[in-house]
C-alpha cells in the first residue's frame, strides 16, 4: 500500500512539471532557430542579401564607343605628305580618322574585367583607308566615376593595300552618367611595308591620340 501511494505521488508530480518543461524547451528552440534579422526588432530582411559582395564573374560590361583620332608617323619611309619637319623624311601626320568600337568585358575580380573588342577605323581625308582591329582588352574600375582601359590588338589594313601590324592602347573613361561618358586614348601601332631604295624592309611606327564618347551597359546578376 505505501508503494502504491508513492507511485501515485510521483505520477502527480510529473503531470504538474511536464507542461512547464515543454514550454521551456519550445521557447528555447524558437530562440535558437530564429535568424538574427527575424529576432532583432526593426531589422531589414533584405539587408544581408544586399550587403553580400559580388563574386567573380557576377557582373560584366557591354561597351561601345565612337572617337576621332589623328596620329604621328615616327618614321616616314615613303615620304608621305603632311610632314612636321623641313623635309619629307621628317615626322608626318596621318589623316584624321573615325574610330568605332564594340566589346564585352567579364569580371576577373570585383574591379578588374577583361574581354574582347573590335574597332573599325576610317580615314576622313586623303587616300581612302579602312582598318579593322580585333583586340584583347582589360578594364580597371575601382571608382564609379572613372575607369582605365587597355587594349592589345592586331590592326588589319583592308584598304588600300592589305597589311597587318601590332597595336597597344591605353586610355581612360570618364562617366557622366551611369552608362555614358567621355573617353580618351593614346594608341601606339607598328606596321611593316614594302622595300624602298633605302631599306629592304620598312617599319612605320605610329602614335595616335583619340577622343570621343562611350556607352557602357553593365549587366548585374
Amino acid at each position: 500500500m505505501p508503494v502504491a501511494i508513492e507511485a501515485r505521488r510521483v505520477r502527480t508530480a510529473l503531470r504538474r512539471a511536464l507542461p512547464g518543461a515543454l514550454s521551456v524547451l519550445l521557447w528555447s528552440g524558437i530562440g535558437r532557430a530564429a535568424p538574427p534579422e527575424a529576432s532583432a526588432p526593426g531589422a531589414d530582411p533584405g539587408r544581408s542579401k544586399r550587403e553580400m559582395p559580388l563574386s567573380v564573374g557576377d557582373a560584366h560590361h557591354l561597351l561601345a564607343d565612337v572617337s576621332l583620332g589623328r596620329g604621328v608617323r615616327l618614321d616616314n619611309p615613303y615620304r608621305l605628305e603632311t610632314e612636321l619637319g623641313k623635309n619629307a623624311e621628317s615626322l608626318s601626320l596621318t589623316a584624321t580618322y573615325l574610330d568605332l568600337g564594340i566589346g564585352a568585358a567579364f569580371g576577373l575580380t570585383r574591379t578588374v574585367f577583361h574581354g574582347l573588342s573590335v574597332h573599325g577605323s576610317f580615314a576622313q581625308g586623303g587616300i581612302r583607308q579602312e582598318v579593322v582591329t580585333p583586340s584583347y582588352l582589360v578594364m580597371l574600375r575601382s571608382n564609379p566615376r572613372w575607369a582605365l582601359l587597355g587594349r592589345l590588338g592586331i590592326p588589319v589594313v583592308v584598304e588600300p593595300d592589305v597589311n597587318a601590324g601590332f597595336e597597344l592602347s591605353g586610355g581612360a573613361l570618364l562617366y557622366l552618367t551611369a552608362g555614358l561618358g567621355l573617353t580618351a586614348s593614346l594608341v601606339g601601332s607598328m606596321f611593316y611595308g614594302a622595300a624602298t631604295l633605302d631599306t629592304p624592309r620598312t617599319a612605320i611606327p605610329v602614335l595616335s591620340l583619340e577622343a570621343g564618347a562611350f556607352f557602357d551597359y553593365e549587366v548585374l546578376p
